[in-house]
């Protein structure tokens, strides 16, 4: 999708936006630009390059999950609950989530905690106790057949994955740009792809949840994501252009 030109320009805008269509853009050497207002540009020719990828954004019922991490305790250290709630766990350990989170939280959860790279392990939700302090609640968990495979003290990750009748909007999780000033993606918007922010809520199965800034049907870039972000930062923090 090319603007009109003299067929020599591939629709290029400079960034102080300049686009009379007689020739007069000004591309950068990577064949790339960015303007204001409509967002970073490229040839088809960079496109190719770059490798450029666009995803459309869905809606799913993504599940929901839960991330938080579980201190091992010590052998001795089995929380005072009733046998037939832990039959087989024979390694307990808790972790804190704050309140909003630990809502949705409920003993007999199924627990999926990392223990070294590629490798898990089962667990389950033994109880949930809210701590008196920072608004927060531990949750306890247990394992099974772990005693060889976790020590005593031992931090490890945890993810409680709970299912959700409802549809969200969803993207996969490479179109996500995270920097110092908020979560972004950069949106096809008509032949350029404009950075805008975005709110994530849960993420699975290699998808993130937005709550706020995408609408489905709408596509964005999955890659590459931070090149287009180094476009957008040399054009407007002084990639030589004068403003």
């Amino acid at each position: 999708k090319h603007q009109a030109g003299d067929g020599h320009d591939h629709g290029v805008e400079k960034a102080e936006g300049k686009d009379d269509g007689h020739g007069h853009e000004e591309e950068s050497p990577s064949g790339a630009s960015f303007k204001a207002g409509k967002g970073v540009m490229v040839t088809d020719e960079t496109k190719k390059i770059l490798g450029v990828e666009v995803a459309e954004v869905t809606e799913q019922k993504l599940p929901s999950q839960i991330r938080f991490n579980v201190q091992v305790f010590g052998e001795k250290h089995h929380h005072a609950i009733r046998d037939d709630d832990h039959t087989g766990c024979d390694v307990h350990g808790s972790g804190f989530l704050p309140s909003d989170k630990s809502e949705a939280v409920r003993p007999g959860q199924k627990v999926e905690v990392q223990t070294r790279p590629n490798e898990s392990l089962a667990g389950v939700v033994l109880a949930v106790e809210k701590a008196l302090s920072l608004g927060e609640a531990e949750v306890i968990v247990g394992f099974t057949n772990a005693t060889d495979k976790v020590k005593a003290g031992e931090f490890l990750s945890a993810v409680i994955t709970l299912p959700r009748e409802n549809v969200v909007t969803v993207i996969p999780r490479p179109a996500l740009l995270t920097t110092s000033e908020g979560t972004f993606v950069f949106a096809v918007n008509g032949d350029a792809f404009i950075r805008t922010p975005v709110k994530v809520g849960s993420q699975a199965n290699g998808l993130l949840e937005i709550t706020d800034g995408l609408l489905a049907g709408d596509s964005v870039v999955t890659k590459p994501v931070e090149t287009f972000y180094l476009i957008e930062l040399r054009a407007t923090k002084g990639g030589g252009h004068s403003h």
